[in-house]
């Protein structure tokens, strides 16, 4: 169960943050636009046999250190499905999350899902970024490689259903909406924090028609979905009985991070309990229609992204990593 640890707290965008809370939260605009050990008890005899009171030691437990990457990228895909989360479909959510364990910063970048991308193995041809996601998460991962000029070295992948499961489980989370609108008949969100269930949590990450910037904001709220996640998720409560509680996501997502890597991630955060900085970054481009890769025939809406945008989301990776 420890190995999905790291894969719950980024889900649903599922990003990161391994600090008892989510630390310092800054958004990047777009250019354009101890715990101790049990106390030994200790009997003491003089030569004479003449018994003295016992004396109570106490050790300090040596901090866990370092083990597996230091830095990596990390990929959450939200697939817009429900049911089983196997099941490939358009990935509509896509975060590149830069984790920099040594500084404790994690720097999330978000690419919109009708961005027009190469996709792999195709001959060059183009596509929407969600689309990539029919063809498996490896095509997704090497639009975005691509994209970026960045490795991923791991990935998350959820669906509707793993999403609104995980968030009911844990009882709900507090996310932060920048303005007052409602998403009929499930909830109307006021500006400033929110206490949402699973079904409300669903609905606040997707929606973009009552936004004037619609996909720009919508890629926002995701990413503010992810940091409530990240904070709910390394809270000492959950990270106290974090293997019962994966027991009860067992299903809800999938990820490939290395089990060595996420049991010391848990083990580390339990004993130091530092704050992360998690920093946000959108970017975004100009509409068109064209052809795709998967609908050859047929010119479909599609977004151009701002090459300037990609650079510095490219930027911000690397430097997160380097630093």
């Amino acid at each position: 169960m420890r190995k999905k640890l790291l894969g719950l707290l980024l889900s649903t965008g599922l990003i990161l943050s391994f600090a008892a809370g989510c630390g310092q939260n800054k958004e990047a605009e777009p250019s354009s636009g101890q715990e101790q050990q049990p106390v030994q008890e200790m009997s003491v005899q003089q030569p004479e046999a003449v018994p003295v009171e016992e004396e109570k030691t106490e050790e300090t437990a040596e901090a866990p250190q370092m083990q597996g990457d230091e830095t990596f990228i990390l990929y959450f895909s939200g697939i817009d499905v429900f049911g089983p989360v196997e099941t490939k479909s358009r990935s509509d959510v896509n975060i590149l999350a830069a984790v920099n364990r040594r500084t404790r910063k994690i720097q999330l970048v978000s690419t919109p899902r009708d961005s027009y991308v190469t996709i792999p193995g195709s001959g060059d041809a183009k596509d929407k970024l969600t689309h990539a996601g029919l063809y498996g998460i490896d095509c997704s991962i090497g639009a975005l490689e691509n994209l970026y000029g960045v490795d991923v070295n791991y990935y998350i992948r959820v669906n509707f259903s793993g999403y609104e499961d995980i968030i009911d489980k844990l009882g709900g989370i507090d996310v932060y909406s920048e303005y007052d609108f409602t998403v009929e008949p499930i909830k109307h969100y006021t500006q400033g924090m929110n206490h949402l269930s699973g079904i409300e949590a669903l609905a606040f990450a997707r929606e973009r028609h009552a936004f004037a910037a619609g996909d720009y904001q919508r890629g926002k709220n995701q990413m503010e979905v992810v940091k409530a996640l990240v904070n709910k998720m390394t809270s000492p409560e959950v990270l106290a009985d974090f293997d019962n509680v994966m027991a009860s996501f067992s299903d809800s997502f999938q990820t490939d991070m290395p089990q060595e890597l996420i049991s010391n991630l848990a083990l580390m955060q339990l004993s130091d309990s530092k704050e992360w900085q998690v920093e946000t970054y959108y970017i975004s481009g100009s509409s068109s229609k064209e052809t795709t890769y998967s609908t050859p025939g047929t010119r479909v809406y599609v977004m151009h992204p701002d090459q300037t945008q990609v650079e510095v989301g490219a930027a911000l990776l690397n430097d997160t990593l380097a630093e």
